[in-house]
């Protein structure tokens, strides 16, 4: 669902940004605009200009996170290139290692550039703010804002043991490690668990509160993010049943025939 590269479209925005070709599909520009579309409201032009200001930030934002792959990707000899398209992107290729540990560190190195990012803003407008024009500082702090909810709050949200998040790819690398012959089952047992309490979270806030109170603090009741964590849930799922039948088969091709 989000590890496979879309195909090409003659509407796709291409480019190269510091020795890497980045590619924009243009659903990545959809599904921003309807994400932030609440933004827009009754306000008419200002609403609109809002809306700009979010779509910027979320290009913006998920830029750095697919160059924080990438940079860490080339540190292990690895290369690749960014294709941004629905819920986020992707750096195609620079996982492309032998080494559970470096592919742990390569997932890891998005979240981390958008908390370095996220930190730079901080700073950034603890300073600079009070230097903006009083006309345009109302939109300069909601830039502000919203670049520190998607580097703060959505890498956080990544690094959820869900799979395909980089969450959910460090875990299997974990997993793996530490079990070689079930890894990938109890990643995605462990990824179907908690993108189903997520989505069931966003969905029905009350439901869960008694029983799980941190995630009931942490997780605002969204719409959007139920039903993305619902599907991711399905995939797990899906995946889970397609994992266990090729353990069966290669249980039963390793048993002797007497065994059988």
């Amino acid at each position: 669902m989000f590890l496979s590269e879309p195909a090409e479209t003659s509407f796709d925005l291409r480019f190269w940004l510091f020795g890497t070709h980045v590619r924009v599909h243009p659903w990545f520009w959809l599904l921003s605009a309807l994400l932030g579309w609440d933004l827009v409201g009754s306000g008419g032009r200002t609403g609109l200009l809002y809306l700009g200001v979010w779509i910027l930030c979320v290009f913006v934002s998920i830029l750095v996170h697919e160059f924080g792959h990438i940079a860490m990707g080339r540190l292990f000899g690895s290369h690749g290139h960014i294709v941004l398209y629905s819920f986020g992107g992707l750096a195609v290729g620079s996982n492309a290692l032998n080494r559970g540990w470096q592919r742990f560190l390569v997932s890891f190195a998005g979240p981390l550039a958008g908390f370095i990012f996220y930190g730079l803003v901080v700073i950034a407008s603890i300073f600079l703010l009070p230097l903006v024009p009083r006309d345009g500082r109302n939109v300069a702090a909601a830039a502000v804002g919203m670049l520190e909810w998607i580097n703060l709050g959505w890498g956080l949200i990544n690094l959820l043991p869900v799979w395909p998040l980089d969450g959910g790819q460090m875990a299997r690398e974990v997993f793996v490690a530490a079990a070689p012959r079930n890894g990938d089952v109890i990643t995605l047992a462990v990824s179907a668990c908690a993108a189903g309490l997520v989505a069931l979270q966003c969905a029905f806030p009350q439901l869960l509160a008694r029983h799980v109170p941190l995630l009931a603090d942490w997780i605002e009741p969204d719409v959007y993010m139920a039903i993305l964590f619902g599907l991711l849930c399905v995939q797990s799922i899906t995946a889970l049943q397609a994992a266990n039948a090729r353990q069966r088969r290669y249980n039963e091709e390793e048993e002797f025939p007497w065994e059988r």
